[in-house]
């Protein structure tokens, strides 16, 4: 189907007399059958005027080609030719988008994919789709994406990063595990495992007293999920104030007490980029040291007595910590948790 030239704008001169007027044009292109044998257009009679007329060229080829103008007076006398170069192009239809897919990680080749479903075709849509990643594990994935015209042609793939992440309500606490010295690792200390798995709450967890060292003061206790990943380690400070069978413990409070006249206190705890430190002594100053649950020494500093020495863990590793204060008469210890 081939465009229309239309509202085709020529200014019509004759060089005849003033007082004649024009009273017709013809036009042709490429090849003139004669003077007055080519296609005509009437005009209303006027004196040398502006006129805007259609040129039909659905029977033209396309590309480049030559029209022809002349206009006839009132008097019967045909003016000069006037010529115009214009370019013939055919009609272009914009491909409709008719349907798309979608795929995770690998391609399973074209048509093969999940369907995007397009209700009302166009050369442009937006669409939404809601993608199925019950299959997916946990993590990063990438999401690859085309669409289809009504040709069957397929577009480009795109793609783009995206991460699954479990919604809180599909993951609970399946068990947990304490231990009252050394860390021997995830899953080596001893375990409760939970009959009924809940995704919080409360629990206790009964110690029998022969379990509890003789220098004993600190209870570590974690969970694990039932994606089969442990929490942080969680501390609490206890004493034992007689001979009991059981000692129960609660994973509620992680505050390091320590009544002695020249305890420190180690805040907040847990921590994240800074804790506090208070102590009392009779010396002007002392050596801060925080150690980990292998006995390495990771930071030391010196702090004063009688204020709040704020000290910067933040490049510490989330875990368990032993800080020890040292002011050259004493030593006094207390632990706390980096998360």
């Amino acid at each position: 189907m081939k465009t229309f030239l239309t509202m085709f704008c020529i200014i019509c001169t004759t060089c005849l007399l003033k007082a004649q007027t024009l009273k017709q044009v013809e036009y042709f292109i490429d090849k003139d059958k004669g003077v007055g044998k080519n296609t005509k257009l009437n005009l209303t009679s006027s004196a040398d005027s502006s006129y805007k007329f259609n040129i039909d060229v659905s029977g033209i080829s396309n590309g480049f080609h030559k029209l022809y103008i002349r206009a006839k007076d009132n008097k019967g006398k045909w003016g000069l030719t006037a010529i115009r170069n214009i370019e013939i192009t055919g009609s272009f239809d914009q491909p409709e988008i008719t349907t798309g897919e979608y795929f995770f990680d690998t391609d399973p080749g074209h048509g093969k994919g999940n369907i995007i479903s397009v209700s009302t075709p166009d050369s442009a849509v937006e669409k939404s789709f809601n993608g199925v990643v019950s299959s997916l594990s946990p993590g990063y994935h990438k999401l690859y994406t085309r669409l289809k015209d009504d040709a069957g042609s397929w577009s480009i793939t795109t793609r783009r990063n995206i991460e699954i992440i479990k919604t809180a309500d599909t993951i609970k606490i399946v068990a947990a595990e304490y231990f009252l010295a050394s860390d021997k690792g995830y899953g080596k200390a001893f375990k409760k495992v939970f009959t009924d798995s809940v995704v919080d709450g409360k629990f206790k967890i009964k110690i029998p007293y022969n379990r509890i060292p003789a220098d004993g003061d600190t209870l570590f206790v974690r969970v694990k999920d039932s994606l089969g990943n442990w929490s942080l380690t969680k501390l609490d400070t206890f004493k034992i104030a007689s001979f009991a069978k059981t000692l129960v413990a609660s994973s509620e409070e992680n505050v390091n007490v320590n009544n002695d006249a020249k305890a420190f206190a180690v805040f907040p705890n847990p921590a994240n980029q800074f804790i506090n430190i208070n102590f009392k002594s009779k010396m002007k100053s002392a050596t801060l040291q925080v150690f980990d649950v292998n006995g390495k020494r990771v930071l030391q500093t010196i702090v004063t007595p009688e204020i709040s020495n704020s000290i910067n863990v933040s490049k510490l590793s989330a875990g368990s910590y032993l800080a020890e204060i040292n002011d050259g008469e004493t030593k006094q210890t207390a632990k706390f948790i980096k998360q």
